[in-house]
């Protein structure tokens, strides 16, 4: 198989290109895209976007966002086209590989907030089918399932929920979501790997069981409105709320600021003071920030979708 080699802490290793992998996950119609990686730099290990060296350091996110020289657009630029895919990877051999889960719904357990605990419960509880499973490079594992036809879930943080349906340490990424999918590498110098009884040369990837359904889908309806991308704004509690604007934030960030957008215009904001404050947040806890225009965009729609509601609402009261 051909490989390459990576200078990093602790000697030289070696690394599988991700392109065959990407490949297959683009036939299977989940597109793609190239992800940063780690690499040496004065006897550290930094992500390649070279955050760290502008003074801007990407946190828990290094070597895990979209490569911006290939892809600026982010999960916008994912692809399924083969000639795309194999372009990207000659022109970055060594980058790790992103999926979207728009068709996939993923469980993401994360022993360091007790996800590892959670799962445990949730298979004493219900039976979890044999599908693809991955061991990440932080310690973690990811559980993917096809997402059924007509059913729209949106990714989350448990951490940013009061209740999250699966328990604690237990993200799910799904639509609007991306994994970072073997072989690629961890900053810490682990590979992301396929799980041995898990591996996509043994077991078919199942389709998400009903309880899991049920479960993911109850969280939605009870949480009350969503956007079309099913972004829920429910009302943030004071704990949630504590933790997207006192600490730092490194995934789900544009699902954050969602988030806190939606409070401000449920409170009848003005526009440009939701803009500007969204700003501030974002420079100040967004660990990398999000693009101005990106954060543009999110604030734009979440301005247009309240409009609606309230629209909707004036036009029910004419009506009584």
């Amino acid at each position: 198989m051909a490989a390459i080699h990576l200078r990093a802490l602790g000697g030289t290793v070696m690394t599988e290109f991700a392109l065959p992998t990407a490949l297959a996950f683009a036939r299977h119609g989940h597109a793609v895209l190239p992800i940063n990686w780690p690499i040496a730099h004065n006897g550290r290990t930094i992500c390649s976007c070279g955050g760290d060296l502008r003074g801007r350091p990407c946190g828990n996110n290094a070597a895990k966002h979209p490569y911006g020289k290939l892809a600026p657009k982010g999960l916008l630029d994912a692809s399924t086209e083969s000639w795309q895919i194999k372009l990207w990877w000659q022109r970055a051999p060594e980058a790790n590989l992103g999926v979207r889960t728009d068709r996939l719904i993923v469980l993401d357990v994360d022993p360091r907030h007790d996800g590892d605990e959670s799962f445990v419960a949730l298979e004493r509880e219900h039976a979890i089918p044999p599908t693809w499973r991955v061991l990440t490079g932080g310690g973690g594992e990811h559980i993917l399932f096809t997402c059924p036809a007509g059913v729209t879930l949106a990714s989350f943080a448990a951490e940013q929920m009061q209740d999250p349906p699966l328990g604690r340490g237990i993200d799910v990424r799904a639509r609007g979501g991306y994994i970072v999918a073997p072989p690629s590498r961890h900053i810490c110098g682990r590979s992301y790997a396929w799980s041995v009884d898990h591996h996509p040369k043994d077991v078919p990837l199942a389709p998400a069981p009903d309880w899991l359904l049920t479960r993911l889908t109850a969280q939605r309806t009870a949480s009350g409105p969503t956007d079309r991308n099913g972004t829920s704004f429910e009302p943030i509690a004071s704990d949630v709320w504590a933790k997207l604007t006192r600490q730092p934030i490194t995934a789900y960030r544009d699902q954050a600021a969602a988030k806190i957008a939606g409070h401000f215009f449920r409170h009848a904001c003005d526009y440009q003071l939701v803009l500007g404050l969204l700003h501030t947040w974002n420079s100040a806890w967004c660990q990398p920030p999000l693009g101005y225009h990106e954060l543009e965009r999110i604030v734009d729609r979440i301005a247009n979708r309240q409009a609606d509601a309230w629209e909707r609402e004036h036009a029910q009261r004419t009506r009584a």
